[in-house]
């Protein structure tokens, strides 16, 4: 028999993050913070998945050295919630690359200078 996750279960464990950027339901949540240093205000994002070193690198549609650099894909960046916090999902990269799905924090690095955001998968 299929069991329901926790957090469909009423009174079941929900996932608390701790990192600034996270797993949550085949999405990469990313806090607020990081999203105004990265992306600014911009809706559109190019990502890139590397799997021999399980990095994802995601960047604004704007940066055109970024487009020219990555065979990269565009993506919305997401509205999580009422704090500015976003999200992109990953769903199809995770079945693709059979990549560990479980809510999780994300060890991550924040290139400021040229607006790259680095996620360890």
């Amino acid at each position: 028999m299929r069991q329901l996750p926790k957090e469909t279960i009423p009174g079941g464990a929900k996932f608390n993050a701790t990192s600034d950027v996270y797993l949550e339901s085949g999405h990469v949540c990313i806090r607020k913070n990081i999203v105004e240093k990265i992306f600014g205000t911009e809706t559109v994002v190019l990502s890139v998945f590397y799997e021999n070193d399980h990095s994802y690198l995601v960047s604004p549609a704007s940066e055109e050295p970024f487009r020219k650099l990555h065979k990269s894909n565009q993506q919305l960046l997401k509205t999580k919630n009422a704090e500015g916090d976003k999200s992109i999902s990953i769903q199809e990269l995770l079945l693709d690359y059979d990549i560990d799905e479980q809510d999780k924090d994300l060890a991550f690095q924040v290139e400021e200078r040229v607006h790259l955001l680095k996620i360890m998968l």
